[in-house]
């Protein structure tokens, strides 16, 4: 009986259950809800963007204003067209959402689209009055476009709306300032003052403000409230350095430079780049030498192995005329492990300008010992072997470099060093064949163009074609006296004296006529046009200048007997 008791229970309970079962609705997993939730689930718990983009674009194939799936269409396509497009699709089948609003709003935006995202986030100030993001965003899209005015509209009804913000306040001080609304933009300066007494740059942008406006002493005063809050912010010290630069305070200027040169935010490199822009106008630098050589010795105390440092230092010495403890300073420098062979290159040419040869030869020994494959310091020892007449030393320098030469361009080169060799040495067949190797490798070797051009011309060799590379030259180079001298020799030699006139006149104004050899050329070439007088004047010119007399008598003698003949 009690078995029976409870089979019949069991029987029951299981019916019980049964009919419970047959009334829990079983979730359509075809619905565009299931499949919208699962989506979400597939991005954010599995991080499967693939998957999660697949079943949004089912749903949307299925059903083009399911505005959900738009909207996270729009998210996972980043910055793209398409994004664009689904943001916007998402947007007009309900225009009420905000979130679908603002990230329609911030589609445009990265779209560049700004014209049409201005009454985007218009609907967003209606649909969200608070959200101070859209006041912001509109601002900015006023600001850039060109309508200031209507920037500084929006941000003041959001403060009307929302009360003093302060980094809203930060925008309309500027577009104030932009509109040359400066008492307004003096206020507005005051009150982020008073807001916030130890914002460093809003007491910068009021000292500008008072400087616009014309309140020099107010500007002046504020700015050095800056400094005394800070006096190692480093956007602090150069605003105030140019502000005391506009106004001709060079002495207080420099007393902020020297300031900026001890801080450690600003690198080496922007330090020796901000010396450059004072050292390459020559009138400032010197009348402000000593203040300058201050900052720049700082800097080699600072940095006394810094290669770049003790360049600058030694040619502050050489511009002030102190040549041997310039060189004094080169020459130590040498000792530094990382010294580079174009330590030793700067340091030779020097010496050279110097005339030391005795210096020269132990430190291009050297050079050469410790970097015997750097092609540069080898091409220096060739050219000193050169000036020496050492021509067959030269060569074996300049060929035992060509080993070492890493590319074309510095194979050309030393092709053309070789040429010119050859030539110092009366060779001009094998100079002629130097100069064709070096053109294989690097057609455009604008100085073995020249220099072909020029020895061909002396020779009255192939002129046609010196003509051509003496133009290539030329074109490449149009500045280089030498080059249009050059060019227009050989239109001498061709018969093409009117031409070879302008050309000559424009070599000579590059070279404002300090270059005797030109002077020479362009007399030469008056004579032809029968310009006698001013032949003679510009002859007696180039003797003035230093080119031999008795040359010139035997090279006026020699002209004149070719012309009666």
């Amino acid at each position: 009986m009690l078995t029976l008791c409870i089979a019949l229970f069991t029987v029951a309970g299981n019916n019980v259950m049964a009919a419970r079962t047959s009334h829990i609705p079983m979730p359509d997993t075809t619905s565009r809800t299931y499949r919208h939730t699962e989506a979400i689930k597939r991005l954010s718990i599995y991080r499967d963007t693939t998957q999660a983009r697949q079943i949004w674009q089912e749903i949307v194939a299925a059903d083009s204003t399911y505005s959900p799936a738009l909207y996270y269409l729009s998210k996972i396509e980043g910055d793209s067209n398409e994004a664009l497009q689904y943001a916007r699709k998402a947007f007009v089948t309900d225009t009420t959402n905000k979130w679908y609003t603002e990230n329609y709003a911030a589609q445009l935006i990265a779209a560049r689209q700004y014209t049409r995202a201005i009454p985007i986030y218009r609907r967003l100030m209606h649909l969200d009055p608070r959200n101070l993001q859209s006041y912001h965003a509109l601002a900015v899209i006023y600001g850039s476009s060109g309508m200031p005015y209507s920037a500084i509209a929006i941000l003041d009804s959001a403060e009307l709306r929302n009360g003093y913000n302060y980094y809203l306040a930060e925008i309309k001080q500027h577009l104030l300032i932009d509109t040359r609304q400066f008492t307004k933009a003096i206020e507005e300066g005051r009150r982020r003052i008073e807001e916030r007494p130890y914002d460093i740059e809003a007491r910068r942008t009021l000292a500008m403000t008072y400087n616009e406006a014309g309140e020099d002493s107010l500007a002046r005063a504020t700015y050095e409230a800056a400094f005394r809050l800070d006096s190692t912010n480093i956007q602090t010290l150069e605003e105030i350095s140019r502000y005391y630069q506009s106004k001709g305070n060079i002495e207080r200027m420099l007393d902020f430079e020297e300031l900026i040169f001890r801080n450690a935010e600003l690198s080496v490199e922007e330090k020796l780049h901000r010396l450059e822009q004072y050292t390459s106008y020559h009138s400032f630098y010197g009348k402000n030498y000593l203040r300058i050589g201050a900052i720049i010795q700082r800097m080699a105390i600072d940095h006394p192995n810094n290669r770049k440092v003790i360049d600058c230092y030694a040619n502050h010495m050489i511009a002030g005329g102190d040549h041997e403890q310039a060189l004094t300073l080169l020459r130590r420098h040498l000792a530094n492990p990382e010294t580079q062979a174009e330590n030793y290159i700067y340091l030779l040419q020097f010496e050279h300008y110097l005339k030391r040869e005795e210096l020269i030869e132990e430190d291009l020994k050297e050079a050469m010992e410790r970097f015997p494959e750097d092609v540069a310091i080898c091409s220096f020892a060739g050219y000193i072997a050169t000036e020496k007449e050492n021509y067959e030393g030269a060569i074996r320098i300049f060929k035992a470099a060509l080993k070492h030469a890493a590319d074309d361009e510095k194979r050309s080169e030393l092709w053309g060093s070789i040429g010119d060799v050859r030539h110092e040495m009366g060779e001009d067949k094998a100079a002629f064949k130097a100069y064709k190797k070096a053109l294989a490798y690097n057609p455009d070797n604008i100085l073995v163009l020249n220099n072909y051009a020029y020895f061909s011309s002396l020779k009255m060799k192939n002129l046609e074609r010196a003509l051509e590379m003496s133009k290539r030259a030329m074109e490449a180079e149009p500045n280089n006296a030498a080059y249009v001298d050059t060019y227009a020799w050989i239109l001498h030699l061709l018969g093409r004296n009117t031409e070879a006139k302008s050309y000559m006149r424009q070599a000579l104004t590059i070279s404002s006529q300090r270059d005797e050899s030109l002077l020479c050329h362009y007399a030469d070439i008056l004579w032809a046009l029968g310009e006698k007088f001013m032949a003679e004047t510009y002859w007696q010119k180039a003797v003035e200048r230093g080119y031999d007399k008795e040359e010139m008598e035997r090279h006026i003698a020699e002209i004149k007997a070719n012309t009666k003949q």
